[in-house]
């Protein structure tokens, strides 16, 4: 059996801090093949003797032997897409709007999002329909950081909170169309408070572009040949994985993350025995 798929395959039955492990080897093969037992387990934040026991679980002598099969293993090969096929138009659909997307995209723009996030006392997600949705999933990503994160995705709660929150607050509002009225009107409502606005749309004449403190343009999945149900929201979310990711430069921001992520894992493989 591949040595990583023997990994995630063993990774429920592991202990706490063997699955920290198991998650490095999992995540960064390559890297983990260049390191010595001594700098991986000060990466994880385990001991040698936690490293050398996976290992063993691995049916592995050493670190040295395991090192050897993940060299070997090598990453699975990727699945061909036959053309033509419903799987190679989808596949076609979001690599455009990945493309498109990523041209739009000003990295010292979204760098300065990251440094608004990361000094505001408490951020608020707007969105609406599955805009909604996505803006509760960011929510639960920042809050794993130690962000105070509020998902708003009813207009009535908009309003509420917009009449509420002040200077130090930020809104992070997401809508492809940029022309959602109710989370349009909250949003200027806030700025009027001091708040200041961050907004994700895929139209930039929309009014949600125009009153945005930081507006970020992405593809709007309604300008590609969009004739059946793909995701809308793929292009917001490819945004929000950049700022999520340059967020986790930051360390205290990554080490809250291990540490609740951890948390979650634990709680996880509990229940399931």
């Amino acid at each position: 059996m591949n040595i990583l798929k023997m990994v995630e395959d063993q990774l429920p039955s592991l202990s706490r801090q063997e699955r920290k492990v198991a998650l490095q080897v999992i995540q960064s093969p390559q890297e983990v093949q260049q390191m010595s037992i001594t700098t991986l387990a000060k990466k994880v934040e385990v001991s040698n003797a936690t490293i050398t026991r996976f290992v063993k679980k691995m049916n592995c002598r050493d670190f040295y032997e395991f090192k050897l099969q993940l060299a070997s293993g090598g990453k699975p090969e990727a699945k061909e897409i036959s053309k033509g096929s419903i799987a190679d138009d989808v596949f076609s659909f979001y690599k455009n709007v990945l493309s498109d997307t990523s041209e739009r995209l000003k990295m010292d723009e979204l760098r300065k999002i990251v440094e608004v996030i990361s000094n505001c006392r408490r951020i608020y997600i707007f969105g609406i329909g599955s805009s909604g949705y996505t803006a509760q999933e960011m929510s639960q990503r920042l809050i794993r950081m130690g962000i105070a994160a509020f998902p708003m995705n009813e207009s009535h709660i908009m309003y509420i909170t917009s009449g509420i929150i002040g200077k130090d607050d930020v809104i992070l509002a997401l809508s492809s169309s940029g022309s959602t009225s109710d989370l349009n009107k909250a949003a200027a409502m806030a700025q009027k408070n001091g708040t200041k606005v961050i907004g994700i749309t895929g139209v930039e004449k929309s009014k949600l572009y125009e009153l945005s403190d930081y507006p970020v343009l992405v593809k709007n999945s309604d300008f590609v040949d969009n004739t059946h149900f793909v995701n809308s929201q793929f292009a917001i979310t490819y945004v929000l994985d950049i700022i999520t990711t340059l967020l986790l430069e930051n360390e205290t921001f990554r080490r809250r993350l291990n540490h609740t992520v951890e948390i979650v894992m634990e709680n996880k493989f509990n229940n399931s025995l």
